[in-house]
């Protein structure tokens, strides 16, 4: 039953002298639950003691409510980052209509990820085809258990907790000052695997991760593998991967990669630190572990890392 037919039968019941509560009953009772509401029919009885029969709809104020579904993809497609105000201005619509038929899509408004370089086509490229390499290699199911993976970190010894904080309604939280970004820090080099960290080293603020200290640090961590994984150096199984920084891509350090027999490096596309496991895998955790935190010392934040790494579980 369409609106025209109800609105004849409400006027029927008018005439029959039936309330409007009992004329949207005798509606609903035939025609289902939830045909007519009260309000509605409340509207069209009180149209009609006032002697208006005309069953259409009066034009309405204020913006149309419909709009053409085309005209907002091709719009959002155009400018992705409008807001449903200057959609709704664009398209001469309401703005809850914007609202609606967005929810209707089943798009919402989402901050992209900020990438810390834009790649050029050919490095783009480069991603792709490393990317589809690694995934047409012909390691096995359980190469990941042999993967060593590598990373640096500043920690400073003053970490700021600008978190969220439980306060009462009407209170604002206690301003807290912003990271320093040149204050007293240490670099954290770390290498760890599916079974936790293998090794790390601080680097003292002020000196460099260059080739030179690189190298070093490799030479260090092949003798912890030969002790802990022997079996692994010895069947040429481990597996390094670390990112395109300039200490991990120079010529001195590919030089030191191929003195250490049974050691593997995976590619890495160039300008891609978002592929980098350590951000998601175990710095994140660190940042929530320091947050607050004040050392003096360098060896304060020696313990601290390492009773961070020692609360890891395996993964």
């Amino acid at each position: 039953m369409n609106n025209f037919e109800i609105r004849v039968m409400l006027c029927h019941y008018w005439k029959k002298g039936l309330s409007t509560r009992a004329a949207a009953a005798e509606i609903c009772q035939v025609e289902g639950e939830g045909t007519i509401g009260k309000t509605a029919a409340i509207k069209w009885l009180k149209r009609f003691a006032d002697g208006d029969f005309d069953f259409e709809d009066k034009p309405r104020s204020g913006r149309p409510s419909v709009l053409d579904e085309e005209d907002l993809r091709a719009a959002l497609e155009d400018e992705p980052s409008s807001s449903t105000r200057d959609l709704a201005n664009d398209l001469g619509v309401a703005q809850r209509t914007v609202v609606n038929y967005l929810h209707k899509f089943d798009l919402v408004h989402k901050k992209p990820r900020q990438d810390p370089h834009e790649l050029t086509e050919a490095q783009a490229i480069r991603r792709v085809e490393v990317c589809r390499q690694l995934l047409d290699n012909s390691l096995d199911d359980q190469s990941w258990k042999r993967i060593l993976t590598c990373d640096e970190k500043w920690i400073f010894l003053v970490n700021r907790d600008r978190f969220r904080r439980w306060v009462p309604r009407d209170q604002n939280p206690p301003p807290v000052a912003r990271q320093d970004l040149f204050g007293k820090k240490v670099t954290l080099c770390v290498w760890w695997n599916v079974d936790g960290v293998v090794h790390f080293e601080l680097v003292p603020d002020g000196r460099a991760v260059n080739a030179e200290l690189y190298s070093e640090q490799l030479e260090r961590v092949y003798n912890v593998l030969k002790q802990r994984y022997p079996t692994l150096i010895r069947r040429k199984r481990a597996i390094l991967q670390h990112d395109n920084a300039p200490a991990h891509r120079a010529n001195l350090t590919k030089e030191k990669l191929d003195e250490l027999d049974g050691v593997k490096v995976l590619p890495h596309p160039a300008c891609s630190p978002d592929l980098a496991p350590s951000d998601y895998g175990l710095f994140r955790s660190m940042g929530h572990f320091v947050r607050g935190r004040r050392f003096e010392t360098f060896d304060q934040v020696e313990a601290a890392c390492r009773e961070f790494f020692e609360s890891k579980e395996p993964h």
